[in-house]
């Protein structure tokens, strides 16, 4: 059976969560519904797509706060749901962010390219494992949990505007106070570059090769922008520093006119931040897995 893109809305293409600007939301959005975290799941960017189902599917979305419908039902992001054949999963305005993540259970598989169409129908894998079939079981006269991971919760990933940046060895020490400074998103060049504006840097430096890293921020014309996933492996503007992949995630949520500074740290700071991040995110999962084992229990007594 098959989802129906009744409208793919501004873009929305099918990704595994390493493809995604936003890595977490789809982890969580698989973790939610029982699936694999690298599991392919649909990213939709400022106005998502409406999405129609064709057979009982239970789902979870992340990422984005956007409101939410099915009918006259109000869903919340980060929460698992089951959807019944017929369903139309509508995406309003959002309140907070601008990519959000519809993940699938079972999975799903794309034919071709993976950018969505207005009328495409894509395929549900249906890879079920003994949890899923205990999920759907648990769902079966229900639409949802009374449980969901709390906006609080995420809070300290996602809602902060201060971004760490890496200093980059002989970068003057002036160039990091000028950016303490707090920077405007002013637009995105879809997955190639976050353009800022805010005080000008006045800083060049020709003696290096400057690579085109995920998260490195360079200088245009005295300003910043920070590369995307699909930034070019090299580049002619001046590299300044870079982004760590722990935020990685809260900067691919930001949309026009948002705010964020920078704060430089060192590789070895950096290092042990991530490693918290990485503790916190493992403990995240194992909270997940435990709501749905406990769920489990109570719906076998």
């Amino acid at each position: 059976m098959s989802i129906i893109i009744q409208d793919k809305g501004l873009l929305s293409t099918v990704v595994s969560s390493s493809e995604a600007l936003d890595n977490l939301s789809p982890q969580i959005a698989n973790k939610l519904v029982g699936n694999p975290v690298d599991e392919k799941t649909i990213e939709m960017v400022i106005r998502p797509a409406k999405i129609a189902f064709t057979e009982p599917t239970v789902i979870a979305f992340s990422g984005a706060l956007f409101n939410v419908t099915v009918g006259d039902k109000k869903l919340s992001a980060n929460r698992m749901y089951i959807l019944d054949r017929g369903d139309v999963l509508t995406f309003h305005d959002s309140d907070r962010g601008g990519r959000v993540y519809l993940a699938i259970a079972g999975g799903i598989k794309t034919n071709g390219s993976n950018v969505l169409e207005s009328g495409d129908e894509i395929t549900m894998r249906r890879d079920y494992t003994e949890l899923h079939d205990e999920i759907f079981s648990m769902m079966r006269n229900r639409s949802t949990v009374s449980w969901g991971i709390g906006s609080y919760s995420l809070a300290e990933v996602y809602l902060s505007d201060n971004f760490h940046i890496v200093k980059r060895k002989g970068v003057d020490e002036s160039v990091y106070r000028t950016l303490e400074d707090t920077y405007a998103v002013t637009f995105e060049k879809y997955r190639y570059a976050l353009n800022l504006e805010g005080e000008a840097v006045d800083y060049t430096d020709d003696s290096v090769d400057n690579y085109g890293v995920s998260g490195g921020v360079f200088l245009k014309d005295g300003q910043p922008f920070i590369a995307l996933n699909d930034f070019e492996d090299s580049t002619e503007y001046t590299h300044i520093g870079t982004i760590p992949s722990y935020h990685m995630h809260k900067l691919a949520q930001k949309t026009k006119d948002s705010k964020l500074k920078f704060t430089e740290i060192d590789v070895e700071h950096a290092y042990v931040n991530l490693y918290n991040y990485e503790m916190w995110k493992k403990s995240l999962f194992k909270a997940i897995d435990y709501k749905i084992s406990k769920e489990l229990v109570k719906e076998k007594m």
